[in-house]
């Protein structure tokens, strides 16, 4: 038996699983202002997360590989001449994974505590300002490309076997060929989670205000989230198949001349998965809103306000060119047994079997899921088993 057994492996990976839970808080005040005095009051807190993953892989595999017992002569004998091979048998795996990204962020990367703009107990024709700020920037940029070329090459042979002009009988009986090609390609995945959470409370107010003072409290929380995820793959496989039992040649012999083929069995799977863009996001900081003006004085000027403003912007991009190509060949035929006195073959069986599957650009957005590829197979098949 001549047996080969071929396994590559190619891997690049890039992830990150980030985790940021700060608690922001800020609190302004004005408190027991004096008669016609001017006082202001800010507190302002900036959050920024920017997180920036890029991946490239360039994978090439070549693989060529011949298993053979066959091309054997036993010929021009006094007597018999006779040929019994052995089976050849080959399996090829190639197995690439590239370009893989995480980020992972609690509390929406930066939920706040409690944020609080107020005036109280303010002087007659005072002028008060008071606010409290908190903006929340999370900025999210997956990049991906991979290019990938397999070219597999694999012949496996026990026939082209001779037993011709012996004076006894000529006889070949060859072993079985059997050739198995696994190739699986999974390029390019982005994941996103971010989770909600407590965001506190936001309150304005304005309380016993003076005569004719003129009051302002704003409190406000702007929390923008931007995830950008964008994939391009490559992929091309080509796969070139031989399983050879046949070709076999048993003439002129005194004798009978017979010929007797093991089968030719081939099977390729490829699997092709590239390109998936997932990203979940939970309600960004739950918050309560308050905004009130209270006991205010006589012709006094009193203005609370109290916001939270949330954006999300989600943008994935995938765009994946897929070929898959390839000859395929099992012969148990082309066999002769001529002028002789007798004559017999049996050939064994040819079988091919072939899968090819390509999942190409996938995007999700807390579940919700949408598909497409673009992907190309040429495979020519030729199956073999007459005499």
């Amino acid at each position: 038996m001549n047996k080969k057994v071929i396994a590559a492996a190619a891997s690049a990976v890039a992830s990150l699983a980030f985790s940021l839970t700060p608690a922001l808080a800020g609190t302004a005040s004005n408190d027991t202002t004096g008669y016609g005095s001017y006082n202001e009051a800010e507190v302002s807190t900036n959050n920024d997360v920017d997180i920036d993953q890029k991946n490239e892989a360039n994978i090439v595999n070549n693989i060529s590989v011949s298993s053979n017992t066959g091309g054997n002569t036993a010929n021009k004998n006094t007597g018999e001449g006779s040929v019994t091979t052995g089976d050849a048998s080959v399996t090829v795996s190639l197995s690439n994974t590239a370009n893989s990204n995480t980020v992972s962020l609690d509390n929406c990367g930066a939920c706040t505590g409690d944020v609080s703009a107020s005036n109280t107990k303010t002087g007659a024709d005072s002028k008060n300002i008071a606010e409290a700020s908190v903006d929340n920037d999370i900025d999210v940029d997956q990049d991906n490309e991979a290019n990938v070329f397999n070219s597999v090459s694999v012949s496996s042979n026990t026939g082209d076997n001779e037993a011709n002009k012996n004076t006894g009988e000529g006889n070949v009986t060859t072993g079985d060929a059997e050739v198995v090609v696994s190739i699986a390609n999974m390029v390019n995945e982005n994941s996103v989670s971010i989770s909600g959470g407590d965001g506190g409370s936001v309150s304005a107010s304005n309380d016993t205000t003076g005569a004719d003072s003129e009051n302002y409290a704003d409190a406000s929380v702007e929390t923008d989230v931007d995830i950008d995820q964008d994939n391009d793959a490559n992929l091309c496989n080509d796969v070139d198949v031989e399983a050879n039992t046949g070709d076999n040649e048993a003439n002129k012999n005194t004798g009978e001349g017979s010929v007797d083929t093991g089968d030719a069995k081939v099977e390729v799977g490829i699997e092709n998965n590239a390109n998936s863009n997932s990203a979940n996001v939970d309600a960004c900081c739950d918050v309560e809103l308050e905004a009130a003006n209270e006991k205010t004085g006589a012709d006094s000027k009193n203005k609370a306000e109290a916001s939270a403003d949330n954006d999300l912007d989600i943008d994935q991009d995938n765009e994946a060119n897929v070929k898959n190509s390839g000859k395929i060949s099992a012969n148990t035929g082309d066999n002769e047994t001529n002028k002789n006195t007798a004559d017999d073959q049996h050939t064994g069986d040819a079988d091919v079997d072939v899968e090819v599957s390509s999942s190409a650009n996938e995007n999700s957005v807390n579940g919700d899921e949408a598909d497409g590829s673009n992907n190309n197979v040429d495979v020519d098949v030729n199956v073999n088993s007459s005499n």
